[in-house]
């Protein structure tokens, strides 16, 4: 049985598979929340760098986030990248400027269009991230509303809340006890939004109530769009498992994914528990007892193990009671439970792994050395070796850790937090953080919000996708997938703005949804092109100084020279209409230089000639003008010559 063939024969709901959503999703509202720097990233290699440490604070409630513990361990160098121009708050030098008052008043319209109920008052608070994505050490946050629901397809989904925050430095690169971060990122107003946990019958639903949110999202017309402005992480469970937390899953086709191998993954621990018992093994059975085998592989033909004793660093090893087989499972895809503990050691001490007997004889490590190394732990037959190579304070920590993750699974599935892969599987980022880490913010004053603020929000929401799609086919005859990408598009009020200019609305959107990104895809550098100049690109049509088949080419020059102006670029294309005399003209001369070819192929000889006419005419006036005196012409000629 395949794998894909096993997840589907998967009966979700017997499982009880539970699943809640939160969409991070940035916002274009041209300054960062907390200060006055652009909310644009860097291309630039940076110009310096600063390198820190950070450490865990009490909570008000005098108490450790064991997800900051487990981040101090690491004791990570947390590097950040500096460019031309520095911002004191970023690096935590000045207190937060006032939040940005158009982030709050698109993040109140998200929440109305999400029929939310709306704080009367805002606070910020800090939510503690030790892994140096933020310089404070804390992400400052404010919850705007609560409640909520969105409609997917026939079902109602409740939402728990939406909160507006900053978002994180970018990671550069994460190589042993260094992690590189860059701030460009930092600070971008994003909203998050949060789903109920609901029960899920078919993974599916996931990525549907994901679009449903989205669509509402853009409809607003401010937010950033393309790879990483908008982020999902998952939070999954079933009834014998626990609550996973899965960050950062940026394509939205691989959230029914993350569901399917996380549901594996679970029943495979599951399991790995229950054989462990039926072994008669408990927490208590494990207890960090390491050897130190540095003499033992001191005649060893293997590589790296030769490597390790050469340059006299530490080679520990751990017996694991009852593990035999077990490390070697497979878990979700082709990753196994060895390679769950493998995680933990890599994210905590920086070490590269371990290496287990299950996946032994191997890496040059021979069947007789396997057997030696058994017997030298006192192994009986369901028992298992794993060893790490590291300095001895970085493999001690590594052992310790493996301990720790076996003697977890006799609670079944650990509270994790987890990192999405880009092929569906995850792996181990840091414990489950806990309400230990969010207290209030002492830099920032509390924000009324008033009830003529929120009249004025309510009174120029945008109109919601499903009624805008359902305007353009009905209103304005687009065809059913043109209108549905045009209602989420960031050009749906351009577009609206266009058809009142009684251009045909098919051209408008084709050129705003179809062109745009044809342009894009040839490197056409098209952010470049503003609406405004858009806007007077198709203000040339309406006054039929340009021909419709002028606008392309038009708009690929003005993106790639965006200082000249429309009228003298025009001029510089070439592209100013001719008159009808001047296209008889052409069409003329083209046919009477043709005879030859007109006499040979008839009415067919068409085509041919108006390819020659439209070298001359092309981006002047409009094809079907060409193709109306062409035929008048060639007729004419037709009967002329008696053919």
């Amino acid at each position: 049985m395949t794998q894909s063939t096993k997840k589907s024969a998967i009966d979700y709901s017997s499982l009880g598979l539970k699943c809640g959503l939160e969409l991070h999703q940035q916002l274009e509202t041209g300054r960062k929340l907390f200060c006055r720097c652009e909310s644009e990233l860097c291309l630039d290699k940076p110009q310096a760098i600063i390198t820190r440490h950070m450490r865990p604070t009490l909570s008000e409630l005098g108490e450790y986030d064991k997800a900051a513990l487990m981040e101090f361990k690491k004791q990570k160098d947390i590097v950040y990248e500096i460019h031309d121009s520095v911002c004191s708050y970023e690096f935590d030098e000045t207190p937060p400027f006032e939040p940005d008052p158009k982030a709050i008043d698109l993040a109140l319209s998200i929440a109305k269009l999400l029929q939310m109920d709306i704080f009367d008052e805002l606070h910020v608070n800090r939510k503690q991230y030790l892994d140096g994505s933020i310089p404070t050490g804390f992400q400052r946050t404010m919850l705007i509303g609560v409640g909520g629901k969105v409609k997917v397809a026939n079902k109602i989904v409740n939402l728990d809340m939406i909160a507006l925050e900053e978002d994180s430095c970018r990671e550069i690169s994460n190589i042993g006890r260094t992690i590189t971060w860059r701030v460009d990122r930092l600070g971008i107003p994003l909203v998050e939004i949060a789903t109920k946990t609901i029960s899920v019958t078919n993974p599916e639903e996931v990525k549907e109530i994901a679009l449903a949110i989205g669509r509402i999202l853009r409809a607003t017309e401010k937010v950033k769009r393309g790879l990483g402005t908008i982020r999902q992480d998952l939070n999954i469970s079933i009834e014998k498992g626990a609550r996973i937390e899965i960050k950062g899953v940026q394509v939205l086709d691989m959230l029914p994914e993350y569901v399917k191998y996380e549901v594996d993954r679970q029943l495979a621990l599951i399991e790995i528990k229950e054989e462990l018992e039926k072994r008669g093994l408990k927490s208590e059975s494990f207890s960090e007892e390491h050897k130190q085998l540095n003499k033992f592989f001191k005649n060893t033909k293997c590589k790296f193990l030769k490597e390790a004793i050469a340059n006299k660093v530490q080679i520990l090893g751990q017996k694991l009671l009852g593990m035999k087989d077990l490390l070697g499972k497979k878990v979700q895809a082709e990753l196994s439970f060895g390679k769950e503990l493998a995680d933990r050691v890599k994210v905590i001490t920086g070490l590269g792994g371990i290496i287990h007997t299950d996946e032994l004889p191997n890496y040059g490590i021979t069947q007789e050395e396997t057997e030696k190394l058994l017997t030298f732990f006192n192994c009986d037959k369901n028992d298992a070796v794993v060893f790490v190579i590291g300095k001895k304070q970085e493999a001690i920590q590594a052992i310790t850790e493996i301990v720790i993750r076996v003697k977890e699974i006799f609670a079944g599935v650990p509270n994790e937090t987890r990192h999405a892969n880009d092929d569906g599987t995850t792996s181990f980022r840091r414990y489950l953080g806990g309400a230990g880490r969010m207290y209030p913010d002492t830099d920032s004053y509390p924000i009324l919000i008033s009830k003529a603020r929120i009249k004025r929000i309510e009174d120029n929401l945008p109109e919601l996708p499903d009624k805008k799609e359902e305007r353009y086919i009905k209103e304005l005859n687009l065809p059913e997938d043109l209108a549905k990408d045009l209602a989420i598009s960031n050009k749906a009020s351009l577009f609206d703005e266009l058809v009142e200019m009684n251009i045909d609305p098919m051209l408008i959107a084709v050129t705003l949804e179809q062109t745009l990104k044809a342009l894009a895809r040839e490197n056409v550098p098209i952010g470049n092109l503003s609406d405004k100049r858009i806007k007077e690109i198709f203000e040339l049509l309406a006054q039929q100084k340009i021909a419709k088949e002028a606008i392309d080419e038009l708009m690929k020059y003005l993106a790639k020279n965006p200082r000249e102006r429309t009228e003298v670029a025009l001029e510089h294309l070439g592209l100013k209409v001719i008159t009808e005399d001047q296209l008889v003209k052409i069409i003329h001369e083209v046919i009477e230089k043709s005879i030859d070819i007109i006499k040979e192929s008839k009415e067919h000889a068409k085509g041919n000639l108006m390819g020659q006419v439209m070298t001359q005419a092309r981006g002047k006036v409009d094809g079907k003008i060409v193709n109306q005196l062409l035929s008048k012409q060639l007729n004419e000629k037709l009967k002329e010559l008696k053919l």
